[in-house]
């Protein structure tokens, strides 16, 4: 089976939205910021704008970004909080 641009740029997407999920909870002095967000923001733009047809349908790739946006989010207030 021959791999078109479309089935790389949503395995790169994919990879990039699950770096985030995993890297987006270390918060020791900032670093999701720096290891964690700009590959976020990359994989929903390459899914957003880059994506045609059949993947863009797959929700699988913002629900991973979500999903670990809002990690990244509670392991931030826990870290100020407790």
């Amino acid at each position: 089976m021959k791999r078109t641009k479309n089935d790389w740029i949503a395995l790169i997407s994919f990879l990039f939205s699950l770096w985030f999920l995993l890297a987006g909870t270390v918060w020791v002095k900032g670093a999701a910021l720096v290891f964690a967000y700009p590959f976020g923001l990359v994989s929903f733009i390459l899914w957003q704008f880059f994506l045609q047809g059949e993947r863009k349908e797959s929700k699988l790739i913002p629900t991973i970004l979500g999903f670990g946006f809002v990690l990244s989010l509670l392991v931030l207030l826990f870290s100020w909080f407790f």
